[in-house]
């Protein structure tokens, strides 16, 4: 009786995922693989930064996945399409505001990643100062990685 339940538990569920073709686990992939994906991501957020300081719809539209999860200090915030409609009128623009990244932390988990850092905002008129703890969750979809997930909560000023 184990025999049989052990043979159609083996054939339930070892037989297909050994049929079955998929990317090399992480584990598979070799070093030079991994960090070029970590590059990627850097690449990205450094990318988020200069279209959040200049206003370029195109980077977001790019970069940021169609289902886009915003999470913000107040709840959730806006989705793609309501982020690119509200950036259309100051589209290009210099943002009132400067962004500095630091403490970057990029863990690649095979077609998924997360980027973690603490981005501090300095107004441009009067130089107050915000800090925010992020992190963001990319997807590959299709050999691209896009911004699937943004998590955003205050940070204390030091």
């Amino acid at each position: 009786m184990r025999y049989t339940i052990v043979l159609a538990l083996l054939l339930c569920f070892g037989v297909p995922s050994g049929l079955s073709q998929s990317a090399p686990s992480e584990a598979q992939k070799s070093p030079t693989a991994v960090r070029s994906d970590n590059d990627a991501i850097r690449g990205l957020e450094g990318e988020l930064i200069t279209a959040e300081t200049t206003t370029d719809i195109a980077a977001f539209e790019r970069i940021l996945g169609d289902d886009y999860v915003n999470l913000n200090p107040r709840g959730m915030g806006p989705g793609k399409n309501k982020i690119l409609e509200g950036m259309k009128p100051h589209a290009g623009q210099a943002a009132p505001y400067s962004v500095e990244m630091n403490d970057l932390e990029v863990y690649v988990l095979g077609d998924t990643a997360v980027a973690a850092s603490v981005r501090t905002y300095t107004a441009k008129a009067n130089g107050n100062t915000a800090k925010e703890d992020t992190t963001h969750i990319f997807v590959r979809d299709n050999g691209t990685w896009k911004l699937k997930i943004s998590r955003a909560s205050n940070c204390p000023m030091n």
